[in-house]
């Protein structure tokens, strides 16, 4: 047990750095880098804890604060790639907002009909880690079928995917969790390392190799050097054409 919950999925975190570094994925997704190496940080911070309960308590459970936040942030970093494909529109940087808005309601109500059975802190833990499942699946849901067949945003696609499958495994293992409580620890640990490190290998495979490069965007006329420029009530011929022309009257 002890190497599925250390060496599998830190070995495979670390693989992951090491490939975000040598492509420089940094520049692509930096809040996404930002959270593969807070997780290798994370790990090993947990790992030194183990020998004290309550320093690995409060070690756990504020690194996984931490995760929740920065993989709200790097969704938030894919939903950004879809926006530049939307129409203008003001309301379009509210979607996301409305995610966040509607994943902690969801989680809320859930805690209303259903109270976790658990007490204590670990009880707004719970509903905390649920409503960030719950925002993450919705998220994946409007962001992942858009990326597909998009070649120069595989990595977009790759963290969409990842977390698609992490969060949907967790949000069904926390939620059993929150009915069982600390009755459901063991398989609750085994389930959510499996998730994650299956996670890290999707995330692997897409930043496996370097991103296409995003063709630049067409220059308007205006902004081309050396174009001929247009002024009202004259013509946008050279001046020869004109000489000529008028030569020939």
């Amino acid at each position: 047990m002890d190497i599925l919950l250390w060496y599998i999925p830190s070995g495979l975190l670390a693989l992951l750095l090491f490939l975000m570094l040598r492509n420089r994925a940094y520049k692509v997704c930096p809040w996404f880098f930002i959270y593969v190496a807070f997780g290798v940080g994370a790990t090993v911070a947990r790992f030194a804890a183990r020998s004290s309960p309550g320093t690995y308590y409060a070690t756990y459970w504020i690194t996984e604060a931490g995760y929740c936040l920065l993989g709200i942030l790097s969704m938030y970093e894919v939903f950004r790639v879809i926006i530049r494909y939307l129409a203008p529109r003001w309301w379009t940087h509210l979607i996301f907002p409305g995610v966040v808005i509607a994943g902690t309601s969801l989680s809320l109500a859930r805690a209303h009909v259903v109270p976790p059975q658990v007490n204590g802190r670990l009880y707004y833990i719970v509903i905390g880690e649920i409503a960030v499942r719950f925002v993450q699946v919705l998220a994946v849901l409007l962001t992942l079928i858009p990326l597909f067949g998009i070649r120069r945003h595989r990595y977009a696609l790759g963290i969409a995917a990842g977390f698609g499958l992490y969060s949907a495994v967790e949000l069904l293992n926390m939620m059993k969790f929150a009915d069982l409580g600390m009755r459901f620890k063991f398989w609750w640990d085994v389930i959510s390392v499996g998730a994650y490190s299956l996670a890290v290998l999707i995330w692997i495979w897409f930043f496996r190799v370097r991103q296409e490069d995003e063709p630049l965007p067409a220059l308007e006329p205006a902004q081309v050097p050396d174009a001929p420029r247009q002024y009202p009530g004259r013509s946008s011929r050279p001046l020869s054409a004109l000489l000529r022309a008028k030569a020939g009257q």
